[in-house]
């Protein structure tokens, strides 16, 4: 029973993934826009480059560059799962899983997590990436499992939102919604506090649960589906969120940008954007990507538009990550684009690989790593003033 309920999400989500490939006309109907030539003025710094096997291939998997501490923890599709040093890329080890991976890694709490098409979670030890323990899903999971103080937290695509206790698989609590006809590429992850943990749903929803006993402390729906397709009702809160003080910000399919009260899930301001790459924060703007990869910059606090560029359309831009004095995003040719965090203006450019980069570029400790989804894990960092 549990093989056939994870290959009829499987389907679904497969499903989904051709429809919207195939009828979505802001994501289809445009072609790659050129890029421009252009003078660079920041000149990204390239430190090192590693391969780490095959990457997402054709499927949008959440595979994601996880740091910790000088450490990079990575996954690779076809089941490899490694840790290099950030500052020079050496490898400290590398485990092969037999089993696809889905989703991951998280990390946290000494552990390294990853789910798998099988819908296994397995956590393993963050030092030497031994099999601390595993753990049957409802299904699998298409986001990096999150971890907060001794909680690992996992979403699957049927929409079971599950904790387990991060040290031993304990199972803690799950709870679930019901699972819409279609299944976007770009799910939402779970954002998790001290005392909360946040997600957003296939249904346009973002819940707010209490990370001890996942009891719902409030739920909003912050877009309503429309259109008489299955597609173009489809309104899938997608990509990262980002929280930040008491403020959470979410941006969904076919719906809108929304800043939410943490205490209340009230709604601050909203601003109509569809997204299939979510967003990120700094500490005065929200940086997102439309549904058309025209990146766009929104006053935190006010939500007024701060500037929008339109020179990368159709390129897929994932969602852009704040780096020094720009803000980062790559596109589906495997280019790196850094654009200034002020005006929008295009800084420098620079290409790990040709394949396409599928998950939002990471920023620790200085360095940004990007990784592609032909398996290649790079590290860039900015200028010496």
């Amino acid at each position: 029973m549990m093989r056939l309920r994870a290959a009829l999400v499987w389907a679904l989500a497969a499903l989904g993934l051709l429809l919207v490939a195939g009828c979505n006309n802001r994501t289809t109907v445009l072609p790659p826009t050129p890029l421009k030539p252009f003078h660079a003025t920041l000149r990204i710094i390239h430190i090192w480059s590693r391969t780490i096997g095959s990457g997402a291939g054709g499927q949008r998997y959440a595979l994601v560059a996880a740091p910790r501490a000088d450490a990079v923890l990575t996954a690779s599709r076809g089941g490899r799962v490694a840790a290099y040093r950030a500052s020079n890329g050496h490898m400290l080890w590398s485990i092969r899983i037999n089993q696809t991976i889905t989703a991951g890694p998280g990390a946290g709490d000494g552990r390294l997590f990853v789910t798998t098409r099988r819908a296994v979670l397995i956590a393993l030890n963050e030092a030497n990436g031994s099999v601390a323990w595993r753990d049957r899903l409802p299904t699998f999971a298409l986001t990096p499992p999150v971890v907060s103080h001794g909680r690992v937290i996992v979403e699957t695509a049927d929409g079971h939102l599950s904790a387990f206790r991060a040290a031993s698989g304990q199972k803690l609590w799950s709870v679930a919604e019901s699972m819409p006809h279609l299944i976007l590429r770009g799910n939402s992850p779970p954002l998790a506090t001290r005392t909360r943990v946040y997600a957003g749903l296939n249904s346009g929803q973002v819940v707010a649960l209490s990370l001890r006993t996942g009891r719902t402390i409030w739920n909003v729906t912050i877009a309503h589906p429309t259109g008489h397709s299955r597609v173009a009702r489809m309104v899938d809160i997608i990509g990262p969120m980002a929280l930040v003080h008491h403020h959470l910000f979410a941006v969904s399919d076919h719906g809108r940008l929304v800043c939410l009260s943490t205490h209340s899930g009230t709604r601050v301001w909203s601003r109509k954007v569809s997204s299939l790459s979510g967003l990120s924060a700094g500490m005065e703007n929200i940086y997102v990507t439309d549904a058309a990869s025209i990146v766009r910059v929104y006053d935190r606090v006010t939500g007024l538009p701060i500037w929008a560029n339109p020179d990368f359309k159709g390129r897929r831009l994932t969602a852009p990550i704040p780096f020094g004095p720009a803000v980062v995003t790559g596109d589906l040719r495997g280019w790196i684009e850094f654009l200034s965090r002020t005006n929008g203006h295009l800084l420098d450019r620079v290409r790990p690989g040709s394949s396409e980069i599928q998950a939002p570029p990471v920023v620790q400790s200085g360095r940004l790593f990007v990784v592609t989804a032909g398996g290649t894990l790079a590290a860039y960092r900015l200028p010496k003033s």
